[in-house]
């Protein structure tokens, strides 16, 4: 009897498909760049390939220039909504961007170069921001918080084993992550805003190893495939904005991608395989990716812009730095084309330096 049941369930996990034998484990090692990845990267650079070699010299540049940066943490975290305000809004939320990402630039350029001025300095952007008390969830702060903070995790995570960033100032940063930044998601709403909170959501939920959050996250990514893309693969909810003439259509689509790309990424890193996942509508990533390339490579075949005059034009739509992770699973020789162009490819919103981290490295080359 033993014998017979020990086979029937060594049949039962043979039958499951890879994406589903994928989503019973749970590997959090890192949040958005493994070990293994920055081992890879040590080495293609040590080699001077490309295009990560081009993108590494832009980081160090970078790096460099944020060496000297002080925090700029608000005594109120407040952004007032852009299409009401948009110079505020952009002032608002440039200390809590320039920083995130500084430190993530910083972290990882600790990581590839070994140089310890880089943690340092890493560091002390991270720990200014734990120290953030009052945080208001009026208009787009919490929309610009759920896109511009993962960065800090993503370098919080790259400097969690540096011996130079004391335990207590970890333990401070980790009480901040749960009890102020998470708090700030938007993952219940049903537009790009809701995507960005789930980046916002997974990075938190694997930084603290908290598998019943990023289950939760898990189960919203699966409602975004399915409701955020239609069945030709367009995103219904993005492509006619704004005014209803779609002139940022494809910026808003790719705004949307973005983030499901990210989330994605997070969950593959953490052992669940997202980007091969089919809704029960049959809806995937992989169909929107497509979808887009070409309305991207030759924005005039974008159907859904239709100005009411000569000077509407379509804006912001070579947004797509994303695409550095879903052309070397998805070849598409739009999106190639593309990127060869443009690299080394960088993004405001929470992975900048994607052409580095991300160019021509499919997931088994970790």
């Amino acid at each position: 009897m033993k014998m017979g049941l020990l086979l029937f369930l060594l049949m039962f996990l043979l039958s499951l498909s890879p994406i589903q034998a994928q989503e019973t484990v749970w590997r959090s090692e890192a949040v958005f760049l493994s070990p293994a990845r920055v081992e890879t990267l040590k080495e293609r650079v040590k080699n001077k390939t490309e295009p990560t070699y081009s993108a590494f010299l832009k980081l160090q540049a970078f790096a460099d220039k944020a060496l000297a940066r002080e925090p700029h943490v608000p005594a109120r975290w407040y952004v007032p909504g852009y299409y009401r305000d948009a110079k505020g809004h952009q002032d608002a939320k440039k200390g809590l961007a320039d920083d995130a990402n500084s430190a993530y630039g910083l972290a990882l350029m600790f990581r590839i170069s070994g140089e310890e001025k880089y943690a340092h300095a890493a560091t002390n952007l991270i720990d200014a921001w734990a120290k953030l008390e009052e945080m208001d969830r009026k208009d787009d702060s919490t929309l610009s918080f759920s896109y511009h903070f993962p960065a800090l995790i993503f370098a919080a995570d790259l400097l969690k084993d540096w011996p130079g960033w004391p335990q207590e100032k970890q333990a401070a940063f980790r009480t901040f992550v749960r009890t102020k930044a998470l708090p700030m998601n938007t993952m219940s709403r049903h537009n790009n805003w809701g995507s960005w909170g789930l980046v916002l959501w997974l990075s938190g939920a694997a930084y603290l190893d908290d598998k019943d959050a990023f289950d939760k996250g898990i189960v919203r990514y699966k409602e975004f495939i399915e409701k955020q893309i239609a069945d030709d693969g367009h995103l219904p909810l993005e492509v006619i904005r704004n005014n209803g003439i779609g002139e940022h259509g494809l910026w808003y689509t790719h705004f949307s991608l973005m983030p499901l790309t990210i989330a994605a990424e997070i969950a593959r890193v953490n052992g669940v395989d997202l980007f091969n996942y089919q809704s029960p509508n049959n809806r995937t990533l992989r169909a929107a990716f497509e979808r887009v390339a070409p309305w991207t490579r030759d924005i005039r075949t974008f159907p859904y812009f239709k100005p009411k005059n000569a000077d509407e034009k379509q804006k912001g739509t070579d947004y797509i730095s994303y695409w550095e992770i879903l052309s070397a699973r998805w070849p598409n020789a739009d999106a190639t084309a593309m990127l060869q162009e443009k690299r080394p490819l960088t993004a405001s919103h929470c992975t900048p330096f994607l052409t580095l981290t991300h160019g021509d490295l499919s997931s088994d080359r970790e």
